[in-house]
């Protein structure tokens, strides 16, 4: 047995088990390129089988496992890209070429014919997802990827091309299991196969670490960024804009009054109203508890204004009977970037500074930095007079 005829298989088939196991951790694009590896597999194990199963068939079973495998490669990469193709015209041509190989090699008896049959509709299969997303590929690792594509695609044509322009295929299948071009197709192959595996390997390893990441900077009750989160995504952003801060008005009564389970609903829903306020490139988090977090960057501390307004409106003029509590109020501090600031935590500590103030004149309101209650304001003139 061809050592190097064997390998190939098995390394294809180790990637499709790779693809399949990653895939449990919900890669939408790993299945498919675990299912179109073992298909690859099996298609280069036609070849190597005993030789009392007729040629014939075997270079038929081989080509129609070839045309799948590209099919779920191209599957792979729609997903992988979260693009979407019509599936009918590409199943129609998957079994068009199903149909020319058979015709080509039982009733034609024209190897050449099947084999440039099955490497156009392959590359098809192959070529159209790939120019679908090649516009949106987001990162070395997925621009590395479509380019290996359109590789593999040229080395299956320029192949194919050159073996038929030189008449050099063999006149049946078992004379061309030892022909150049067999040789050369399995060469190739592995190669950019191997290197196909690779990049989308590291595509979808790349998915499953931002999928955990996301996770992990994410509240699980409303969905938003915790704090850690915050920090990063803030951290791109310039420091300069604007910081609001909500904080529900008495929390700690509408658990006790109406239990934990409408606590946690209360805070979803404050969540969603939020959210129905965020400005394009703003980050909202929530920061534990019943508190939560707006940043808008390159916004100065007037047009934060009416957005908090908007939201202290939202909040005092939602039906909260929909979760089974009564009215619920939130109040709000707003403050702006200055100059001297190191951070977006010295904007929030004086956004807290006016929510504290909002707390102390009686909660249900916005204030901003450096605005006092009328109770403060009046112990600070009698302190001066």
């Amino acid at each position: 047995m061809d050592h190097f005829a064997f390998l190939l298989p098995v390394i294809l088939c180790a990637f499709g088990l790779t693809f399949l196991f990653v895939g449990r951790h919900e890669p939408r694009s790993a299945p498919w390129w675990g299912v179109g590896y073992l298909s690859a597999a099996l298609g280069f194990i036609m070849p190597i089988l005993p030789e009392t199963i007729p040629g014939l068939f075997r270079s038929v079973v081989a080509d129609t496992l070839f045309l799948l495998a590209l099919s779920f490669y191209g599957q792979g990469l729609l997903a992988q890209f979260r693009r979407h193709l019509p599936v009918w015209p590409r199943a129609l041509l998957v079994v068009t070429g199903m149909l020319a190989s058979v015709v080509s090699t039982f009733i034609l008896e024209n190897p050449t014919l099947a084999l440039a049959a099955n490497d156009l509709v392959t590359s098809l299969c192959f070529v159209v997802p790939a120019f679908a997303v090649m516009r949106h590929a987001r990162g070395a690792a997925e621009r590395l990827l479509v380019a290996i594509v359109f590789l593999l695609v040229a080395d299956s044509l320029v192949r194919n091309i050159v073996m038929t322009v030189l008449n050099r295929n063999p006149s049946d299948f078992e004379t061309f299991l030892l022909s150049p071009y067999a040789f050369l197709m399995q060469t190739t192959s592995t190669v950019i196969g191997i290197l196909l595996a690779l990049a989308a390997l590291g595509c979808v390893t790349l998915e499953v670490i931002d999928r955990y990441k996301d996770v992990a900077e994410r509240d699980p009750l409303t969905g938003l960024l915790n704090r850690r989160g915050f920090d990063r995504l803030s951290g791109q952003k310039t420091i300069a804009g604007a910081v609001i801060v909500c904080d529900i008005d008495h929390f700690k009564r509408v658990n006790d009054r109406y239990g934990h389970a409408a606590g946690d609903a209360v805070i979803a829903e404050l969540a969603r109203i939020l959210a129905l306020e965020q400005a394009q490139g703003a980050v909202l988090a929530r920061f534990g508890g019943e508190e939560f977090v707006l940043f808008l960057p390159g916004i100065a501390l007037h047009t934060a204004l009416p957005v908090a307004h908007a939201m202290h409106a939202r909040i005092g003029s939602a039906d909260w009977s929909r979760i089974g509590v009564g009215a619920v109020t939130a109040s709000f501090g707003v403050a702006a970037s200055r100059g001297g600031d190191l951070g977006i935590y010295d904007v929030m500590a004086r956004a807290d500074r006016a929510l504290y103030a909002a707390k102390t004149a009686g909660r249900n309101r916005v204030f901003t930095e450096g605005e006092r209650p009328a109770e403060l304001r009046a112990a600070a003139a009698r302190a001066v007079a």
